[in-house]
């Protein structure tokens, strides 16, 4: 089979090699459809904290069954599934209470410990497949993985109808964290952003407001037509992010940061302690977020697949990840097809 190996920074080389064999629990899935994720692109460049070459990369994927182990009885032959990616070790406390997303020894997907979807084939245990009924098209299943990311986050907040909410960057995690919240019952959904693209599309989503921060200042914004957000979700890493956070929450409002930050970025705790602001991380997803992921997208409620706006094939993927590094032509969600 074809894979694309991340073999150094900034290079995927196509190579050769055996389709991988399945244990008893676990089924082999010929994949056609792989979404970029911004970690690959950290990983790309060097900057992930644990994506790193040698390995095969790719983690939002859907494909078909073409081979079950022995002990699988929940899947078949045939079906289109994606893959929740990463499995937790099942016996640390975290796993235990059901938070095996928290788990020191996971694996992940697109690691060298668990060949990733940038490639033909792949394997996969049957806790962490999904099927996805066929009459959803491909490029609309390949956004689970990410909008099970808002979905975690927007459940940690703990959103409800009628509640605020400001999402501090419109790239993909922010598009699909604002749908989330949405679906949950949020009625006022702010967007900002430095690109008009994805504030356009994220209107065209669900957002009520949007914010071009490049041209205006979201404090004076909100004063003026909002008033102060029961959450707040970063989705940008960047220092500019946090001090927007603060400066929109309300007394006892909750921030929670889905971003990943290149470099330390400080925070004023008396900023926290006096208006008793909370602030919680959002990582990955469990069962129950991937579950609602899958029952957003089928439910066809939201144009998700707009944010599908560049397709490579395969064999072009180091064209598809530098198009993702350099944002040529204002990409959202870059997908390679895999015939």
């Amino acid at each position: 089979m074809r894979a694309a190996l991340f073999d150094h920074i900034k290079n995927m080389t196509m190579i050769e090699k055996d389709i991988p064999k399945i244990g008893e629990s676990e089924v082999l899935i010929q994949l056609t459809t792989a979404g970029i994720c911004g970690s690959e692109v950290h990983a790309y460049v060097g900057t992930h904290p644990f994506r790193t070459p040698p390995s095969i990369l790719g983690h939002e994927v859907i494909g078909n069954i073409v081979l079950i182990g022995d002990k699988v009885t929940t899947l078949n032959v045939g079906d289109m599934v994606t893959v929740e990616p990463h499995v937790g070790c099942s016996h640390c406390s975290q796993c235990l209470e059901g938070r095996y997303n928290l788990c020191k020894e996971k694996i992940v997907l697109g690691t060298q410990k668990w060949d990733g979807g940038f490639a033909e084939y792949m394997t996969a245990p049957e806790q962490a497949v999904y099927i996805i009924p066929k009459t959803l098209s491909p490029y609309l299943a390949v956004l689970t993985e990410p909008l099970a990311v808002g979905v975690h986050a927007v459940n940690i907040a703990d959103v409800k109808n009628g509640d605020k909410v400001a999402i501090l960057g419109s790239g993909p995690i922010g598009l699909v964290t604002a749908v989330a919240a949405h679906y949950k019952g949020a009625d006022t959904i702010c967007l900002t952003d430095a690109i008009d693209t994805n504030l356009e599309i994220g209107k065209r989503l669900c957002a009520t407001d949007v914010v071009n921060v490049r041209e205006q200042s979201l404090q004076n914004y909100v004063s003026a037509n909002i008033g102060e957000f029961d959450h707040v979700f970063i989705t940008f890493g960047h220092k500019s992010v946090i001090d927007d956070a603060f400066n929109v929450i309300k007394r006892k409002g909750k921030i929670i940061s889905i971003a990943l930050f290149e470099e330390s970025v400080p925070i004023d705790w008396n900023r926290v302690m006096i208006s008793e602001v909370q602030m919680f991380g959002s990582s990955m997803y469990v069962k129950e977020d991937f579950k609602m992921a899958i029952d957003i997208i089928t439910s066809q409620k939201y144009n998700l697949e707009s944010l599908v706006t560049h397709r490579y094939p395969f064999e072009r993927i180091n064209e598809a990840m530098e198009t993702a590094v350099t944002k040529s032509g204002y990409p959202i969600k870059i997908v390679l097809d895999l015939p």
